[in-house]
């Protein structure tokens, strides 16, 4: 009988946008979710801030969640503020953040707007099982929604190609499915790279999870 240990390698990333009103000024072109990298080396999603209807050549400081991540960014002669931030980490899970953007020596912010972040993150439970079991997967962090691909990989060849569908704008899946689907799992490393692209990639443009499932023979005495 053959087992499975499943051990996370690393989740790569690569850059991805919030809703706002206010009085006069307003923030646009801001995404419902951005991402958030855990891992060795965590990073968050660059939040690129535009906005309209602030009073001509002031100065504008944003905060995110009550901390300040930017220090007098310019207004043009227009009103027009363009510049950028970076989302706020978290380790698991997505929660709610707000953005206000405050000219300086106003009393109150002139523009607030709220988006979400997101942990980007694919897990299979149970972590140990027979290799072709049916096991529970679950992801999130694929903001650029509708499919998810997860390419299966041993001794560098593409074996199989399977595909998870996104739900809500953190870019969330679960389904269950075969934790290796094809009909005999062969003993080594087995990657697996889910990313957005149909065809598997070195290194794909989005974000991307790759795991590492170990197959090993179990030998019984």
């Amino acid at each position: 009988m053959k087992t499975t240990r499943l051990i996370v390698l690393a989740a790569a990333a690569a850059p991805l946008l919030l809703p706002g009103a206010a009085d006069a000024a307003v923030l646009t072109a801001i995404k419902p979710c951005y991402v958030s990298v855990p891992g060795t080396a965590p990073d968050t999603e660059t939040i690129d801030l535009a906005g309209s209807g602030f009073t001509p050549n002031a100065r504008v400081d944003i905060d995110i969640d009550g901390q300040r991540t930017v220090t007098g960014a310019p207004v043009d002669a227009a009103g027009t503020l363009a510049t950028a931030a970076k989302a706020p980490f978290v380790a698991e899970r997505d929660r709610p953040f707000t953005i206000t953007a405050t000219e300086q020596g106003a009393p109150a912010p002139a523009a607030v707007a709220e988006s979400r972040v997101t942990a980007l993150n694919v897990g299979i439970f149970p972590a140990v099982s027979p290799p072709t079991k049916k096991v529970r997967f679950r992801g999130r962090g694929f903001t650029a929604g509708g499919k998810v691909y997860a390419h299966y990989r041993f001794r560098g060849k593409t074996r199989k190609t399977v595909v998870f569908r996104t739900k809500g704008p953190c870019g969330k899946f679960k389904a269950r499915k075969r934790q290796i689907p094809v009909k005999r799992a062969r003993t080594g490393e087995w990657i697996v790279q889910f990313d957005h692209h149909k065809r598997f990639t070195e290194t794909p443009e989005g974000v991307v999870v790759r795991l590492r499932i170990l197959v090993e023979r179990k030998i019984r005495f």
